[in-house]
């Protein structure tokens, strides 16, 4: 793709890069010192000039390796920059933040992606984290009275929010027809294009929502450079039918939001994900999430009597926050992103043992708590309090089995292999992925003791307003990361099985 080339030797290109960039980080430095300009306005005069700056690259050098090292360099460069406490110009924010860390390894990523199938995915996704991050942070700053809202940990605002929308929608409909151009490629129809700046847009919207500490610099850029790359490989009709999975995505997730089954935090974050496996895999990647989700959900209102019981000693209720979507999801989305760019049957094999595990455990818990019988240790067998981690009863237990046979069934039927097969290797893989987040709980999940009640508990914080003090396992080891390991087995036992029996 390159138009222009200054130098014989590209490596003469890459110093003339990196001397810019430094100049730009020289440059911050010298406004927040000298002029007294404050370290957020120089961090985003830097951020806008080095995007603006790498998204030449695609024109000016022909090789991939010059930019990769310029964006390796940087990530090293900014890490330990940012640990010593030095750049202030382009590493003070009004919060802690991995941004600029973040901000060369989507480059890296983009690079190693897009920069030889098509490097106008690769040039979009830096140009919406180049211009509609910082215009969020503006017009949101500057808004008067405006709506915020915290989905994970960093609070935004609706007016960012519309701005990182409108800002994507307008940077991919005006900027995909030139670079098209540029690359011999044919003129899309405009339908075709509103649609893929729609879809873009949404995805980046959900992104920047969702972060914080900076990683909307890893979000923003990949996950819009990724819908981008799905639509592009999309006739109309399909985008149309993607757009539609889009808006059931929102409609799923804020149905299970009235229902008190997602936190906002979780609707925003099952929005981001559903829109994204949904729009990769079609139904028959929506079928099983949808099953997983629903009936799930149905299953905590069922058993809304065990939130009453166990009060207190569980970390989390029964409404889901963002975490607790993305440790039961991730795994799902990780696999529809594989799968996107292998078009391999195996992930979509995985992408069902996860959920599979997530369903076993989930329907374990919520079945388990009508047992009448005292849940036992999964180890020792000895009687544990009800909502012990790691305690099992056989009512509990046959939820494994159910659930992950239910989810099984669901997503089983588009493979072209022996369906009694798959229905094993992927229902022994959700069941044993369930024992494994019992016997994680069991053993190293953390559990703390309320100084005030002497209960033992999951939560870092009792009876209100005391501190609980760590009396067994490891401390960042909680539900979410157990769920995570969870699942994370669930897909990987199924590519064991899987390799060893077909």
């Amino acid at each position: 793709m390159p138009i222009y080339q200054p130098f014989s030797s590209e490596w003469i290109t890459f110093g003339i890069f990196l001397g810019i960039i430094l100049g730009f980080v020289f440059f911050s430095e010298v406004f927040r010192r000298q002029l007294n300009i404050s370290g957020e306005n120089t961090r985003q005069f830097v951020h806008v000039g080095v995007g603006l700056l790498v998204i030449l690259s695609p024109f000016i050098f022909k090789s991939p390796v010059p930019p990769a090292v310029l964006a390796g360099i940087f990530i090293i460069l900014n890490a330990v920059a940012l640990r010593a406490g030095q750049m202030k110009g382009m590493h003070t924010t009004a919060r802690f933040s991995l941004g600029t860390v973040f901000f060369p390894v989507s480059y890296l990523l983009l690079i190693l992606l897009y920069w030889t199938s098509n490097p106008a995915i690769l040039i979009i996704g830096m140009l919406i984290m180049t211009l509609s991050d910082p215009l969020a942070s503006i017009i949101g700053a500057h808004a008067k009275k405006p709506l915020e809202f915290i989905f994970w940990k960093d609070k935004k605002s609706l007016p960012g929010s519309l701005t990182v929308f409108i800002s994507a929608f307008l940077i991919t409909i005006l900027t995909l027809p030139v670079l098209r151009s540029l690359q011999g490629n044919e003129i899309l129809a405009p339908g075709s294009l509103f649609l893929i700046g729609f879809a873009v847009a949404v995805v980046a919207a959900l992104s920047e929502s969702i972060s914080f500490a900076g990683s909307d610099n890893l979000t923003l850029p990949l996950f819009s450079a990724l819908m981008l790359d799905v639509m592009l490989h999309t006739t109309f009709p399909e985008q149309l039918t993607t757009a539609g999975w889009i808006s059931f995505s929102f409609l799923l997730a804020f149905t299970a939001y009235r229902l008190k089954a997602l936190t906002l935090g979780g609707t925003a974050g099952a929005m981001l994900l559903g829109s994204i496996v949904f729009s990769i895999g079609g139904i028959f990647w929506v079928i099983p999430m949808a099953t997983f989700f629903i009936l799930s959900s149905i299953l905590s209102k069922i058993g809304k009597l065990k939130r009453t019981i166990l009060k207190g000693m569980v970390e989390k209720g029964s409404r889901r926050d963002i975490m607790q979507v993305y440790a039961n999801g991730g795994i799902a989305l990780i696999m529809a992103i594989l799968y996107h760019f292998t078009s391999n049957d195996l992930y979509y094999l995985m992408f069902l043992g996860s959920l599979a595990a997530a369903t076993a455990d989930t329907w374990g818990t919520e079945i388990g708590i009508f047992s009448k019988k005292e849940p036992r240790h999964i180890l020792t067998f000895n009687k544990v309090p009800v909502g012990t981690s790691g305690g099992v009863t056989a009512l509990g237990t046959s939820g494994f089995f159910m659930g992950a046979g239910i989810l099984t069934l669901s997503g089983i039927f588009p493979i072209n292999a022996s369906i009694i097969q798959l229905f094993s290797i992927i229902a022994i893989s959700g069941i044993s992925g369930a024992l494994i987040d019992s016997i994680i709980g069991a053993t190293i999940q953390a559990q703390y003791r309320c100084p005030n009640c002497q209960k033992t508990t999951e939560k870092l914080i009792h009876c209100k307003r005391y501190k609980t003090k760590l009396i067994s396992g490891i401390r960042w080891i909680d539900n979410d990361v157990v769920n995570f390991a969870c699942t994370t087995s669930g897909a990987l036992l199924v590519l064991l099985l899987y390799s060893l029996f077909i």
